[in-house]
């Protein structure tokens, strides 16, 4: 995406933030900006001692979708989305999906003379976590909303274990890495925040850093680490005991992205950031988008079963490219057991899905069913998912794409 969204995270925790107002339970704490706590670079950080107040409920819960991978293997934490109403899209998911919404509510002050209001919130996509976005204030924030528009995914979110580590590896195959403002890493990519929890100020620093865009090809990347007590690692912790998505809900099987050039955007994935490729090229059926001919590759984006689909129209699908642009995300891909069960659930909610983008299915259909792999597939409609694609698709018999990858 556009360096906009950078610049909603920097202001997140600048110095022109008033702060960050979280309820979880009854603990209320605040994560203020770098400006309210001193700056050090990450040679000179203090090792201060974690709050024993935190400390204590570090559980198995920290980096939830973060655990099983080699050491400093990039992992798909979360997505962006940017809305227009946080409260009535993740309504709408849990409606749908049983998707939970995290306690924890965060934002930018309302008087910020950059940026303008923000509300965030953190939504269990069981397999990764969905980052929603809502400016409250006209401003920048309010602008880019409406060019991208409701419910657009506009951010892969990434986690490694040790930063510094990081950037020295980048920095020795010749890629400089970029801050939220698009300029070079200030401070090692270091933000210092805090959180204050019964009146005690804790550290809640997050180290984090972005691809250069056009190295990206037009998807914004993020590439962070979370101190121990990172408001990412807080957010788990502090919901040990609140009730979670079940991982009998629907599954986030993949998050679609668009590429013009084929193998310079794998290059992205499986050579910079080094993830694997399944050596599967069959691909998720999308008329509905204009698609008749695509390359495609599938690439493992982190231990809970979350992939990242490539996708490059070929031919008359580059019209899709025109419209939608180099590196789009255009959909999440979501998984269910049985589709036509899940259809009639949906009915009985007042939702009727779609054949995507809202073009009806045929009558009498629950889904679309792609005659060379079984697969089935149908989409939330976009009037009520708040403009968020969202595939849902039923595996088929040996032949499933699903299956092969």
């Amino acid at each position: 995406m556009s360096k906009m969204h950078n610049i909603v995270r920097r202001n997140l925790s600048g110095p022109k933030i008033g702060g960050l107002s979280c309820a979880v339970g009854a603990l209320l704490f605040v994560l203020a900006s770098c400006g309210t706590a001193p700056t050090q670079s990450v040679e000179s950080q203090s090792e201060e001692p974690v709050s024993e107040k935190v400390s204590e409920n570090m559980s198995e819960n920290i980096g939830s979708y973060g655990t099983g991978y080699a050491f400093n293997q990039p992992r798909m934490e979360h997505i962006a989305v940017w809305a227009k109403d946080i409260d009535k899209t993740a309504a709408f998911l849990e409606k749908a999906l049983g998707w939970k919404r995290h306690p924890m509510v965060f934002g930018v002050a309302e008087d910020n003379p950059v940026f303008g209001g923000m509300e965030l919130a953190f939504i269990d996509a069981n397999g990764l976590w969905v980052e929603l976005v809502q400016p409250t204030t006209d401003g920048p924030g309010m602008e880019f909303l409406n060019q991208k528009g409701d419910g657009a995914i506009v951010e892969l979110d990434f986690f490694l274990d040790d930063f510094k580590a990081h950037l020295k590896d980048y920095e020795a195959r010749g890629i400089e890495l970029i801050g939220m403002d698009g300029l070079p890493l200030q401070n090692g990519g270091l933000l210092s925040e805090w959180v204050l929890i019964d009146g005690e100020k804790v550290p809640a620093d997050e180290f984090l850093s972005y691809l250069p865009f056009d190295l990206a090809r037009g998807t914004s990347i993020e590439l962070a680490t979370e101190d121990i007590n990172g408001a990412v690692i807080l957010r788990d912790t502090l919901w040990k005991d609140s009730p979670r998505t079940p991982k009998s809900a629907p599954h986030t099987d993949y998050v679609a992205v668009l590429a013009e050039d084929f193998e310079k955007s794998l290059n992205v994935y499986t050579d910079i950031l080094n993830l694997k490729k399944s050596a599967s090229d069959i691909g998720v059926r999308r008329e509905w988008m204009g698609f008749d001919d695509q390359e495609h590759a599938w690439i493992e984006a982190n231990h809970e079963g979350t992939w990242i689909e490539l996708i490059s129209p070929k031919g008359s699908s580059k019209g899709v490219l025109a419209e939608q642009g180099d590196g789009a995300i255009i959909e999440i891909g979501v998984e269910v057991q049985d589709i036509a069960q899940y259809a009639k659930e949906l009915e009985a909610k007042g939702i009727t899905m779609t054949a995507g983008d809202d073009v009806a299915l045929p009558v009498g259909e629950v889904a679309v069913t792609d005659p060379k792999t079984g697969d089935r597939y149908a989409s939330l409609p976009l009037e009520q998912s708040e403009g968020m694609r969202i595939m849902i698709f039923q595996r088929g018999g040996p032949e499933s794409a699903f299956n092969k990858r």
